[in-house]
């Protein structure tokens, strides 16, 4: 009796934090889909950092993305004179009574502004 109220109990918090997590790493996905979709446009490629952020946060806001804004987004150069969107950023929630989950990202893409041809 005890065991089964045990397996149980493993299979509801398993369920539950399963429940809580689908929502975040669906987010993540439309982040790192809006970041890859920004480092592929021509028009992207030579506009300055503000640009960058703007053209990312209508993307973000037309995806339903509230974990992060496009001023988030960090426009640098790299090695090679290259440019690099990047993001991270963290997204905490609640699991049961003051236990929290966190989730930590990191995503990066080089401006390269060739619409995917290689």
């Amino acid at each position: 009796m005890w065991s089964l109220i045990y397996v149980l109990a493993t299979l509801g918090l398993l369920l539950l934090v399963a429940i809580k997590s689908v929502p975040v790493y669906l987010t993540a996905y439309d982040i790192r889909e809006t970041i890859e979709w920004a480092a592929e446009q021509p028009k992207l490629k030579t506009a300055p950092a503000a640009a960058i952020q703007q053209a990312i946060q209508r993307r973000f806001d037309s995806g339903y993305v509230d974990n992060i804004n496009g001023r988030d987004v960090a426009v640098s150069r790299v090695a090679g004179g290259a440019r690099e969107i990047s993001v991270a950023y963290e997204v905490r929630r609640p699991l049961l009574f003051n236990i929290s989950m966190v989730y930590s990202f990191e995503e990066k893409a080089l401006l390269t502004g060739n619409n995917g041809a290689e």
